[in-house]
């Protein structure tokens, strides 16, 4: 039987930017960095605490190239992501401050308080 969701992977164009991202940015930490034979490369993030790990993934060393183009193609269009935070405003106000471009202000709505941030 499963019993928990490991890993999300997530495309992205440039693992090292991603990386800078997740980490510096919004808070994750690094806990994969892992290069393959073929040049390809194992590399995950997750929030202190948790052990969901989210793979970004360069598809460029791991597909044949007509499937990684589709794969990069989707970069930015993922499905929607909901984040859980002890202080909204606090990490809404750190986020900001780190470079994090929201393109919504915040707003209350039914599920709690909600501001939407462009990933790269």
């Amino acid at each position: 039987m499963l019993k928990r969701l490991a890993h999300v992977t997530l495309y992205v164009r440039d693992c090292e930017e991603a990386l800078q991202f997740y980490t510096e940015k919004l808070g994750f930490e690094k806990r994969m960095d892992t290069r393959m034979d073929d040049g390809s490369r194992w590399l995950t993030v997750g929030l202190p605490g948790q052990e969901l790990e989210i793979v970004l993934h360069d598809p460029t060393h791991w597909h044949r190239e007509e499937i990684a183009r589709e794969m990069l193609a989707a970069v930015g269009k993922n499905p929607m992501w909901v984040w859980e935070t002890d202080d909204f405003w606090q990490t809404y106000e750190t986020m900001r401050q780190r470079g994090v471009k929201f393109v919504s202000e915040p707003v209350e709505v039914v599920y709690g308080m909600e501001a939407i941030f462009e990933d790269l």
